[in-house]
C-alpha cells in the first residue's frame, strides 16, 4: 500500500511504509519525492507535513508528526526517509497489520 505525504495541500511525494514498530505505533519506510519536494523546507525538524492512504481523503492523526530525514545529499538520491509517530493502535492495526504480524511472530519466538 502506498501512502501519500503531503505538505499543505500538496503531495511532495510517496511511500509504502515498509518498517515499523507497532507497539510504538511508528510506521517508516523509504521516501519517494515528487517534483514538489524541496529538501531544504521539508526535512527536518519541518511542520505541516501530514500522511494519508494513497487517494485517500483522510490524513493519519498521531502523537508526533511526520518526519523525513534526508540523507541524499550524503548518499544518493534513495537515502531519503519519512517516518510517522506516535499511530493509534486500532489505526495502526488497520494500515499495518503485515508490521503487527512481523512483531508478534518476534515477541513468541523469544
Amino acid at each position: 500500500m502506498r501512502f501519500e505525504v503531503l505538505f499543505g495541500d500538496a503531495i511532495i511525494g510517496w511511500s509504502e511504509l515498509e518498517l515499523g514498530d507497532p507497539p510504538m505505533g511508528v510506521a517508516y519506510g523509504r521516501f519517494h519525492p515528487s517534483d514538489l519536494y524541496v529538501s531544504s523546507v521539508h526535512a527536518g525538524p519541518a511542520t505541516g507535513l501530514r500522511l494519508r492512504p494513497d487517494g485517500g481523503e483522510g490524513v493519519f492523526e498521531s502523537v508526533g508528526g511526520v518526519h523525513i530525514e534526508d540523507l541524499s545529499a550524503d548518499f544518493g538520491p534513495e537515502e531519503i526517509e519519512v517516518s510517522i509517530v506516535g499511530l493509534e493502535p486500532e489505526t495502526y492495526a488497520r494500515f499495518f497489520p503485515h508490521h503487527v504480524e512481523w512483531y508478534e511472530k518476534q515477541s513468541r519466538s523469544r
